[in-house]
């Protein structure tokens, strides 16, 4: 059973090395560290953990939003290491995921989470009545746009099926799949931060 460290910085951040200095009294054995914004996709360090993760370990923050880009992404973070049996501590906030204030953060999370996702679809909804009034065509072959992609990827990652994702954006399923699939491109998009807050 293993206690790895995890420390995500901003290029221009000033507390690096207190994130470490933390980490490093905290007993973790490795500390993983990623310099990004919480939007950027790519973080390698953190995919480099998550790799080497097994049954008991633990992975130790110096706070939670260090861990997630989002509400939503954090709460799945946390579920799949919970599925692995993986807790979580937050050294600032005192929270261990193994604990009663662990499992009560869940609760908490799983309903901001869900009144993320609830506003993100309510944005789509009023922006897609809007492309339909000017007349924009969604779904045409060949004319996704990469503001369309990216709002595809974003509502497939909040839980939307290719089957409803097709129905909505008038595409084949196979070409919803390709879409949503494209990790190059993806990746590409995150970079610019082509995302739902362009599309709306």
């Amino acid at each position: 059973m293993a206690n790895y460290g995890y420390a995500r910085v901003s290029t221009s951040d000033q507390n690096e090395g207190m994130q470490i200095d933390a980490l490093t009294n905290a007993g973790c054995a490795k500390v993983f560290t990623d310099k990004a914004s919480g939007a950027k996709a790519s973080r390698p360090a953190l995919d480099e953990l998550l790799s080497k993760l097994t049954s008991g370990d633990t992975v130790t923050v110096w706070k939670l939003d260090r861990l997630g880009r989002s509400t939503v992404h954090l709460l799945k973070l946390l579920e799949d290491l919970k599925e692995r049996s993986v807790s979580v501590r937050s050294l600032s906030e005192g929270i261990d995921t193994n604990g009663s204030l662990g499992r009560f953060l869940f609760t908490i999370l799983a309903g901001v989470a869900e009144l993320e996702r609830e506003n993100i679809r309510q944005r789509v909804t009023c922006g897609l009545e809007k492309a339909k009034r000017d007349g924009v065509k969604l779904g045409r072959k060949e004319r996704f746009k990469a503001k369309d992609k990216a709002l595809i990827r974003r509502l497939h990652r909040l839980g939307d099926s290719y089957t409803k994702l097709s129905r909505q954006f008038n595409a084949s399923r196979s070409t919803i799949w390709q879409i949503v699939n494209d990790t190059e491109e993806a990746t590409f998009q995150h970079g610019r931060q082509a995302d739902l807050e362009d599309v709306l």
